[in-house]
C-alpha cells in the first residue's frame, strides 16, 4: 500500500498545478505570407482574432484542428473553418468559430465580393458561459464582403487570400434576418494555408 501513495500523490499534484487559464493571452496577426504557413487572422471590431485551441468532443473521443481549408476543384468552391477556445479556470470560457465561403464560379486569383454578386457566404459563432449564444451573418439586403485570393497551388497544395466585411447578428434560430444595428465589422484578415 505505501508504494502506491507516492505515485498517487505525485499524479494528483500534477493534475491539480496543471489548470489551463487563457485569460492573460495576447493575440497578433500573422504576417500576409503565401507559403502554406497555415496561418489565419483578422481585426475583429479592431480586436485581433487569430485561430486558437481546440473545439474538443469529450464524448466522441477527439478534437477537431481549429484551421481547416478545402478548394473543390471539381466547381472551385472554397471553405475556410477557424476556432477560437479560451479556456478559464480548467474549463472553456468562450468559443468562437468563422466559416468563409466562396462558393462561385472560380475565375482565379483576384478579389471576390458581394458587391458585385459574387456568391460568398460568411458565418461568426460565438459562445460565451453563462451568456446566450451568438451568430452573425451576412444581411439578406445589402451585404457586404470581400474575400480575395492572392494564391492558389493545386500542387503544392497552398491557398492564401484576404478578406473584410461586415456581418449582423442573426435575429432567432427560425430565420435567417439579421439586426440592422448589432454587427460585427472584419478587418484585415488573412490566410495562409496548406490544403488537405
Amino acid at each position: 500500500m505505501k508504494s502506491y501513495s507516492i505515485p498517487l500523490i505525485v499524479m494528483l499534484f500534477v493534475i491539480s498545478s496543471c489548470k489551463k487559464d487563457d485569460t492573460n493571452i495576447t493575440f497578433s496577426l500573422p504576417a500576409k505570407t503565401q507559403s502554406g504557413q497555415n496561418t489565419f487572422g483578422f481585426l475583429l471590431n479592431k480586436s485581433t482574432w487569430t485561430n486558437y485551441g481546440q473545439v474538443c468532443f469529450p464524448f466522441a473521443g477527439g478534437c477537431r484542428e481549429n484551421l481547416r481549408g478545402t478548394y473543390y476543384t471539381s466547381d472551385g468552391d472554397i471553405h475556410i473553418s477557424a476556432d477560437r477556445v479560451l479556456y478559464k479556470n480548467n474549463s472553456w470560457d468562450t468559443k468562437e468559430s468563422l466559416d468563409l465561403y466562396l462558393t462561385t464560379n472560380f475565375k482565379g486569383t483576384r478579389t471576390y465580393s458581394t458587391l458585385t454578386n459574387d456568391k460568398i457566404g460568411i458565418a461568426y459563432f460565438s459562445s460565451e458561459k453563462g451568456q446566450p449564444d451568438k451568430t452573425y451573418l451576412l444581411p439578406l439586403i445589402n451585404p457586404a464582403f470581400n474575400i480575395v485570393i492572392t494564391k492558389i497551388d493545386t500542387l503544392a497544395k497552398i491557398m492564401s487570400g484576404e478578406f473584410s466585411g461586415k456581418l449582423f447578428r442573426r435575429i432567432s434560430d427560425m430565420t435567417f434576418a439579421t439586426s440592422v444595428t448589432d454587427s460585427l465589422i472584419f478587418t484585415d484578415g488573412r490566410f495562409d494555408m496548406k490544403l488537405p
